[in-house]
């Protein structure tokens, strides 16, 4: 079991991910909502403002997307889609793609999972 982790900068890109999730029958994943650390900084310490000169004007938020994954095999088709549709992960203006070992999983669709 693994811990398959998305965080998304291009959110544009979200609706494409996911459905490359749904092909790939990933369905208990999450979509969360967040920003990045220059937009807290900027917000929480204006003296701290000439964050902008640094990071550009526009600070950016992201998407991101967690999902319990029994089988390995479906975290590469999910990369081999995700490379079919031009989707790089390599490239850091993307995001980041991770998976996490899960040694403990308990939910209501923990049969579905394990």
């Amino acid at each position: 079991m693994k811990l398959m982790v998305i965080i998304l900068k291009h959110e544009q890109l979200l609706d494409q991910v996911t459905s490359i999730l749904l092909e790939a029958g990933l369905y208990d994943a999450s979509v969360l909502d967040g920003e990045n650390i220059e937009t807290l900084a900027d917000a929480s310490m204006p003296l701290l403002s000439s964050f902008k000169s640094l990071f550009g004007d526009e600070f950016s938020y992201n998407r991101t997307i967690i999902c319990p994954v029994r089988y390995t095999e479906a975290i590469r088709d999910v990369l081999d889609i995700f490379n079919q549709e031009g989707i790089d992960f390599t490239d850091p203006e993307t995001g980041v793609f991770f998976t996490l070992p899960c040694s403990i999983f308990t939910g209501d669709n923990v049969e579905e999972l394990l």
